[in-house]
Parts: C-alpha cells; structure tokens; sequence
C-alpha cells in the first residue's frame, strides 16, 4: 500500500508540475498521451500478472510469463505508434501531442516489464520489494522530470527523462531482486531461470488462457477513457487538462484499494478452492476496509477539496469543486467495486469480466455522449458516477453467483470444476450446475 501510494502521489505530482511550470494544455497532451496509450497496452499486458499470481498449481514458469511480456509489450507499443500515424496523417493531431503520446507509450513499456517482476515477488507474498520498487520509481521519475521541464521548458524531453528513470529502475532493481529470489525461492514450478523463455507452444497456451482477462482489462482503461475522448473532443486540450487533473486525485485514491486485492489475491485464489467461507470472509474485509476509505475520500474532499485543488493546480483549476466532489462519490464506488474484480480474478472467472465490462463500457459511451456535451468537464464527472455504479453492481452479482455455483459443488465435482477453470479459463463449475457464463 505505501509503494502504490507514494507512486499514485509521485504520478499527481507530475500533473501538478504541469499545471504549474507549463500549462492547462500540456497537462491536457499529457493525459491524452495516457488516454491513447492505456487501453492499448493494457490488452497487451494480458494481465499476466494475475495469472501468475494465482497460478498455484504452477502449470508455467516465471520464465513463461516474462516471455510472454516481452513479446506483448513490443507488440502493444507498435500498435500505439500505428495509432498516432493514422491520428497524425488522417486527424491532424497536433505533432508535439503525437511526440508525447509515443514518449508516454514508452513509459507504459517500462511499467509493463516491471509489472509482470513485481507479480513475481506478489506471488511469493514478497510485498516489500514490490513496494519498494514503486517508492523509488515514483519520486525519481517525478524530480528528474521536473527538473527537466524547468530548465529546459519542453515537454517531449522532460516524459523522455520520466522513460528513462523507469527503465532505470527496472533494471537496477526489479531484476536485480527477481534474480535473487529466483535463486533461493523454495516454489519449483516457478524455475530458476529469470530470463524470458520463447517456447511458442507455453506462449500460445498462456496468451489463449490470458487473453480473455486482457480484453477484460482493455475495456476497463477504454471505459476509463472515453470521457476524455468526448471531452477533448468537444471543449479540446485544456478543458482535457482540468478534468485529467482533478480525476486524479481519486484515481490515486484506487491505489490502496488495488493494493488490498493485489496483497489478498494469492489467498484469495487458495481460499476460492479449499475454503469458500474463509474466501468469502476474507473479501468481506477487504470490503468493509473500501468502504471506510471511500467515507473518508468523500469528507475530505468536502472539507478541504478547494483547497487542494487551487494548491496542486492552480485557482483556474479550483472552478471545478463540484466535478471534484462527485468524482469523490465515483470512485468511493469504485474502491467496493475493485475488491469485486480482484475476487472473480482470484476465483479464475475471466471470460465471464468481458461481458461484465463490456455492459459497464456501453453504459459510459452512452453517458458520455448525453452528458459531456451539455455539461461539460461535470458532464465527465457524472459519467464516471454511472460507470462505477455500474460496475459494482455487475461484479458483486456475479462473484455471488461463482460462489453460490461452487457452493453447490461436492469435493469431487469441485476438482473436475478446477481443471476446467485450468482449461476454459472461466467456466469451471458452470457446466456442473447446467449454467453457462
């Protein structure tokens, strides 16, 4: 919780020195680089990391996944360099934003090789080096980018320093650490090797097994973005500019709740096949804790959100209390809604989350249009309350249904359930209760 909340403060401090030594453009070119790169490469990120995670019974090694990564990685930013040449060539998207979006593309590349290292030391309940590895990437890469930005004053050099930091630190550390728990790690099925292994028949098993929790999560960041799509689009970069920026804050506030679930996942996974109760209980604290954060999310945001704003950003930026407050509300939803997606990832229900989010994607592509036009960077904010409500509802009521199916399974049945889960990726239990997903 700590590396993701001094990584989440480091990542609002790069929008604040925006706002305060360039302008609400650049902070609108910035978050636009973010919009365009984020759906993209979280489709192939493949959400390796989870798998990884709750593979308990060890069907691929480290060395698998890491390959994996790669080769999805190179993949995801060639498509986000073909994306910004058709922007470019048929949409006239201004050349310094198109410099950004492919420098903040490479950003995401170094974020998606250290993500599937710090799986491994998530899968080792390792936490501490993972938290680490966030509290130096963060702050390093918030002072070298602006010191960068204030003696040079151009953007598309100062996210280049940013790049490099992480690259740095992936490096340095993430590998370094991974090396060294690989060597000593008592979990043979994750093997020694560090390495990433190309073996084509493990890769296109494990991007079969993995690409239905992908999709998954490149709706999740699509829907995310579609507000800034529309509001780009109808009031251009700066009005971009103020929502991206004062969206953050509560985007940061999801950090702790992402912690919780990426810290319980392992168990959770264990739970989900030995001991239902003992998995629901456990999603119940995760639960409760979520909604004590979302209660103190939304009171401080009431008491001193003005504040924060004109001080992070800016008087220009304060404007928009009320769009801050009921992003406040939003993401209090969310933080509930989180603990429901980690807990039908633990239990292995991926295909299942494309429809899930896909229902909660048209929700907002539809309050996007109805509600961004008329009003604004709070027509965003509103949008952002309809997705998360949205999305609540949909994740609880089927984690209830996974756990009610694996209820009514008997021991035996709950074993041809696992190695269907193995197989299909999402449907173990389904068929045994004559109820498909």
């Amino acid at each position: 919780m700590a590396g993701n909340v001094v990584n989440a403060a480091c990542q609002l401090g790069v929008l604040s020195v925006l706002a305060h030594l360039a302008s609400a453009k650049a902070v609108g070119q910035y978050v636009y680089g973010l919009s365009i790169s984020a759906p993209i490469m979280a489709i192939a990120m493949l959400q390796l990391r989870n798998l990884l995670v709750t593979d308990a019974g060890g069907e691929f090694a480290f060395a698998d996944y890491f390959g994996a990564r790669v080769l999805s990685t190179i993949v995801g930013y060639v498509v986000i360099a073909a994306v910004v040449l058709v922007l470019y060539v048929w949409f006239d998207l201004d050349p310094i934003t198109a410099v950004i979006v492919l420098l903040v593309g490479v950003t995401k590349c170094a974020d998606s090789l250290s993500d599937v290292v710090r799986g491994l030391f998530q899968r080792l309940e390792r936490m501490n080096y993972s938290g680490t590895s966030l509290m130096l990437r963060g702050p390093a890469a918030l002072g070298a980018m602006g010191l960068t930005l204030w003696l040079t004053h151009h953007l598309p050099v100062a996210v280049a320093v940013m790049a490099l930091v992480w690259f740095a630190t992936f490096v340095w550390y993430d590998l370094r650490h991974a090396v060294k728990l690989l060597r000593h790690q008592a979990v043979a099925s994750l093997g020694v090797r560090w390495t990433p292994r190309f073996h084509l028949a493990s890769l296109w098993k494990l991007t079969c097994l993995a690409f239905p929790l992908g999709v998954t999560m490149s709706i999740i960041s699509l829907q995310t973005n579609l507000p800034r799509y529309f509001i780009k689009g109808y009031g251009g970069e700066a009005a971009l500019g103020y929502f991206g920026a004062i969206a953050y804050p509560m985007v940061a506030a999801t950090m702790i709740a992402t912690s919780m679930g990426q810290a319980a996942s392992p168990r959770l996974a264990r739970y989900f096949i030995e001991n239902v109760d003992a998995y629901t209980r456990l999603l119940g604290k995760l639960v409760v804790i979520a909604i004590g954060l979302g209660i103190a999310s939304i009171g401080g945001v009431w008491v001193l959100g003005r504040w924060l704003l004109t001080v992070a950003f800016g008087a220009e930026y304060a404007q928009h209390q009320g769009a801050f407050m009921v992003l406040a509300v939003a993401i209090s939803v969310q933080l509930v809604a989180t603990c429901g997606g980690y807990a039908l990832t633990a239990a292995r229900y991926f295909r299942i989350q494309v429809a899930l989010v896909g229902c909660s994607c048209l929700i907002t592509a539809i309050a996007s249009a109805l509600l961004i036009p008329k009003f604004g960077v709070l027509g965003g904010a509103l949008t952002v309350l309809c997705t998360t409500c949205s999305t609540l509802v949909l994740f609880f009521s089927t984690t209830w249904w996974a756990v009610r199916n694996r209820r009514r399974l008997g021991p035996e049945r709950q074993k041809q359930a696992d190695v269907a889960h193995d197989a299909g990726g999402s449907d173990a239990g389904t068929a045994e209760v004559g109820v498909r997903s």
